[in-house]
């Protein structure tokens, strides 16, 4: 064989087989399909189908150790998660604390400067400075605010 004509038949091997189909509707109204031509007197069509490649080969089945090492993997992950989970719980208690205890200091201020009575510092000299009233009710407003702030749903 000349080197022409055996090219020439690997690559008439080589293209991929393709196969006409037909689609047809019997008497009966049965829908048909088939490689090879209907019965003469048949209404029929030929089909365009694509040329599909041949399928991928099966996966190689997983050995032991990668199973241990994708349930190590997941364990590790579900670790992550879970401390993640209790760090953000504990974060949440410690600021509903924080919460709690700047709600009690405003109540605890508003009462003293709800009661009535005079109140004072002492300044750099020992000398008692005693709140006037003015000072007494921006330092309510400041209080409620806070109150409200941290003590509110």
């Amino acid at each position: 064989m000349t080197p022409r004509i055996l090219l020439a038949s690997l690559l008439a091997l080589a293209l991929p087989a393709s196969a006409d189909m037909y689609k047809w509707v019997d008497e009966k109204g049965v829908t048909h399909y088939s490689e090879s031509p209907p019965p003469e007197g048949t209404q029929s069509k030929k089909l365009d189908l694509p040329v599909t490649p041949p399928s991928a080969p099966a996966a190689k089945p997983q050995s032991p150790e990668d199973w241990k090492a994708r349930e190590a993997e997941f364990r590790r992950r579900q670790l992550q998660k879970e401390n993640a989970e209790q760090a953000e719980k504990a974060q949440g208690e410690r600021s509903a604390e924080v919460r709690k205890a700047r709600c009690t200091e405003a109540q605890r201020r508003l009462d003293l400067l709800n009661a009535g009575r005079p109140l004072y510092r002492v300044n750099e000299k020992g000398e008692r400075v005693y709140m006037e009233d003015p000072d007494r009710a921006a330092q309510t407003e400041k209080w409620r605010k806070e109150a409200d702030q941290y003590c509110g749903s």
